[in-house]
């Protein structure tokens, strides 16, 4: 079987998860950046990560925030991580 057979006979089952999966993270992504100015009074040079426009882990670098969701039992990719400056970035073209 070819690879365009294969995928004819996969259930699509996985990639409507999938897909619904990534909907969310942008979603959240998309509440981050409404939201930021907010998020930075309370979280000013920290990771956070949200699930379903919430911060649930707060942490001062990368590998400590994903331990933490990791001891939690939960994955990594279902949550959408962001660094929270203490200033705005402005970008000048």
């Amino acid at each position: 079987m070819t690879l365009v057979e294969i995928r004819k006979h996969t259930d699509h089952t996985f990639d409507r998860q999938l897909l619904q999966k990534y909907s969310r993270v942008r979603d959240d992504y998309f509440w981050i950046l409404r939201n930021k100015e907010t998020l930075r009074q309370k979280y000013a040079n920290k990771y956070i990560a949200v699930q379903n426009k919430t911060v649930e882990f707060v942490a001062d670098t990368i590998p400590q925030i994903t331990w933490k969701i990791k001891q939690s039992g939960k994955q990594v990719e279902d949550y959408a991580i962001e660094y929270i400056g203490e200033h705005p970035v402005n970008f000048l073209f």
